[in-house]
């Protein structure tokens, strides 16, 4: 009879704390924030590469200038998939150059969540073995530019994210982007890879495969974990082994004494996805990477002038508000179902793992208090 009860009471616990948190989040203030997310590197119907901000959307309860949440279906800008995915039929939803001021005006703040794109190799053969292929959409044109250049111009917020300025952005959009955001892009992007052998490991591009190859006689002997470092526009790849060049094999984020001060980070996470080396100039550095080396991968960075830290999450120091970050932190399959429950950042453990090579700590530790926090306190400041 004991076990029945206490089996009871587990099931009524169950039941009654999602329903009440729910009900929490039905009461909760909206936040309006009329926000325009750019995506143009969808693949699937999942939308992985900006779900994310999507899920702290609607966690938060940000809402749409009709009062209506967000929906990661449907609410953004650039590559759309058509159902059934099997016709490989596709949307683009793009800015028009003509249509910019008009966006500025309209949108309160922009996020630009993947830039990459999609190519021809990837949506239409679904493989990248023979190279990307012909761009079939993606990175950043003329018209981004004139939008985003409005939006500053007028004090409204921007976020965007890793491969930002890198291709299949060309050189002259890439200059305006960075002078108009005062940081460079040093032509260097890099991630971690649990197996870089090219037969076994899923997470190894096979372009980056051949570049290296290229310059190395069609070699590529390198196996176990590491990170790998790519020069695209200089056709260059640094492969860091762990052992050699590593004592640590995953990138870590460091938490600036600036960004702890502004913000409720910890002080170090682990972050095993891609992300971009960038000069913060003369910007607030929120966070920074610090790759730990060992002296022979000391030696392997000072040889083609790759830092060993750098920044991971860049602030304006001007007027014009902007958040540079520096790495695919949205790009993280979110269960959207529990979006909706008031309070459920405060069980975050239960859903990472401390593992270094897993990106889920980062996520709801590090993008979630920092994405809510900015997005909260902007929405904050245009209510005044």
């Amino acid at each position: 009879m004991k076990t029945v009860k206490t089996i009871v009471i587990i099931l009524i616990i169950l039941v009654l704390v999602p329903v009440s948190s729910w009900i929490g989040w039905s009461f909760k203030p909206s936040k309006p924030l009329n926000i325009l997310v750019m995506n143009k590197t969808v693949l699937d119907l999942g939308k992985k590469e900006h779900r994310a901000v999507f899920w702290m959307l609607l966690n938060e309860k940000f809402v749409k200038s009709d009062g209506k949440v967000y929906r990661m279906e449907k609410d953004y800008y650039g590559f759309h998939p058509v159902k059934p995915l099997k016709t490989r039929k596709y949307e683009v939803r793009r800015i028009k150059l003509e249509q910019a001021e008009k966006l500025a005006s309209e949108y309160d703040m922009a996020y630009y969540s993947d830039t990459y794109g999609v190519f021809f190799n990837e949506w239409y053969r679904r493989e990248s073995g023979k190279g990307k292929g012909t761009l079939i959409e993606g990175g950043l044109n003329n018209s981004d530019y004139v939008f985003l250049k409005k939006m500053l111009d007028q004090n409204k917020m921007v976020i965007a994210e890793y491969n930002f300025f890198a291709p299949p952005t060309i050189g002259l959009v890439r200059r305006k982007m960075e002078n108009l955001l005062g940081i460079h892009w040093t032509n260097w992007t890099g991630t971690y890879v649990k197996n870089l052998d090219q037969g076994k490991s899923k997470d190894l591009p096979d372009w980056v495969v051949g570049i290296y190859k290229k310059r190395h006689n069609g070699e590529w002997p390198f196996s176990g974990p590491g990170i790998i470092l790519v020069n695209e526009p200089g056709q260059q790849v640094v492969v860091l082994e762990a052992g050699k060049h590593l004592d640590m094999t995953v990138p870590e984020i460091q938490t600036t004494e600036f960004g702890l001060e502004q913000y409720e980070l910890p002080e170090t996470v682990h972050f095993p996805e891609w992300f971009d080396i960038i000069d913060a100039m003369s910007n607030h550095t929120v966070a920074d990477y610090k790759i730990h080396i060992t002296i022979e991968g000391k030696a392997m960075l000072d040889e083609f002038n790759i830092p060993s830290r750098f920044p991971a999450v860049i602030q304006s120091s001007g007027s014009s508000p902007f958040l540079y970050l520096a790495g695919n932190f949205s790009d993280y399959p979110v269960r959207m179902w529990n979006a909706k429950l008031q309070g459920i950042r405060t069980f975050a453990n239960v859903f990472y793992s401390n593992k270094e090579h897993s990106a889920s700590k980062f996520y709801w530790t590090f993008y979630v208090p920092l994405a809510s926090q900015v997005l909260t306190d902007y929405q904050a400041g245009l209510e005044k």
